[in-house]
């Protein structure tokens, strides 16, 4: 067998192949590969740092809705409470004017007692007076 018939290559022919041809190739490739992948991850970061703060707005002004919320919350149940309140006092009024007139009614009753007493008075005198009157004269 001679060296031309030898269809195997050496290994220090293939070991030189491998440092001048396919590592450069490979660096080259893998390079390309980190500084795309160096770049997509650049652009999801920018996307990323974009999306959260926009959310970061979103957030301030729905904690700022809810403050609103709350406020219109609190004023309600004040509202409520008040209202409450006020349906008590209008039921204490009316139970105070019931009374009120009860009072008055009464006030007048007793008034109208009074004055047909009166009246009942007088005429007692009118008909004394009356029956005098009507005596013959010696």
């Amino acid at each position: 067998m001679s060296a031309m018939s030898d269809p195997s290559i050496p290994f220090s022919i293939l070991a030189q192949f491998h440092r001048e041809v396919i590592v450069p190739d490979m660096e080259r490739i893998v390079g390309a590969s980190e500084r795309r992948l160096g770049d997509e991850m650049h652009t999801l970061h920018d996307a990323s740092r974009v999306r959260f703060e926009g959310l970061e707005m979103e957030s301030s002004a729905i904690e700022a809705g809810l403050h609103r919320v709350e406020g219109r919350l609190d004023s309600l149940v004040e509202h409520r409470e008040l209202a409450a309140e006020v349906r008590g006092l209008d039921e204490r009024l009316l139970h105070v004017e019931k009374r009120l007139d009860e009072l008055v009614a009464s006030q007048q009753r007793d008034a109208l007692q009074t004055e047909v007493q009166k009246l009942r008075a007088r005429m007692n005198v009118v008909e004394a007076q009356v029956a005098a009157l009507q005596k013959p004269l010696p």
